[in-house]
């Protein structure tokens, strides 16, 4: 059984280095670039699969959203309003926060409401 492959672009420079770097260090094992980028890309992703996200979302609802914050270890209130979205964690119209909350699929559809309404929701 043959394995499939799909063709992923980078820039011509990028790929001119990884290019030079794999011609000189052989002893390093990688016969071409793709091979190279396939172990980058291997060892990154496990990296990223222990570490947990920062944000957990605990709860939604039409009015907002609450969620953890495992790197400040506090739970952010995120409210949506006429005049906009506010996070009172951070006292702030645009954090961290608030750009997450925007971005959960299960909210899409209220969030595309409430701008219809009027509402000053940005879209993410």
């Amino acid at each position: 059984m043959s394995e499939k492959y799909r063709n992923i672009s980078i820039k011509t420079e990028f790929a001119n280095k990884i290019e030079r770097f794999v011609e000189t260090r052989p002893e390093l094992g990688y016969r071409s670039i793709a091979q190279f980028l396939e172990d980058a890309a291997r060892r990154r992703l496990d990296v990223l699969m222990v570490i947990p996200p920062r944000f957990e979302l605990i709860n939604h609802d039409e009015n907002g959203i609450k969620l953890h914050d495992r790197e400040l270890h506090r739970v952010a209130d995120i409210l949506f309003k006429p005049d906009g979205v506010f996070c009172h964690l951070c006292e702030s119209k645009s954090c961290d926060h608030i750009r997450f909350a925007l971005t959960i699929r299960d909210l899409q559809e209220t969030l595309k409401k409430k701008r219809e309404e009027g509402w000053k929701i940005p879209e993410m």
